[in-house]
């Protein structure tokens, strides 16, 4: 399985990186890591997530949780594409 990332989740991961660098830049870079590591277990637990269904979203995509965040993912035949990256307080059904 390969792990690709969606041009929206690139976008999200740099918008949290940008975020956290207002307070500390070291400690944004070593959450990025954080958040990346724990991506990266999809490559060999696809199913790690939920169904976005099961949350209410109409999409036929999977959900896991790193800290306040959600990871919005699709397991592909030989992929697993990131498709957003979301803070948990905002509305996140849309």
């Amino acid at each position: 399985m390969r792990l690709r990332y969606s041009e929206d989740a690139l976008d999200d991961l740099n918008q949290i990186l940008d975020f956290i660098a207002e307070d500390s830049s070291d400690r944004a870079l070593a959450f990025i890591e954080r958040l990346k590591s724990s991506i990266e277990l999809l490559i060999t637990f696809p199913g790690l997530g939920v169904s976005c269904q099961s949350k209410g979203i109409a999409k036929d995509c999977r959900v896991m949780i790193f800290e306040s965040y959600l990871i919005f993912y699709t397991v592909l035949e030989e992929k697993i594409l990131v498709l957003s990256i979301v803070n948990a307080a905002k509305d996140y059904t849309k």
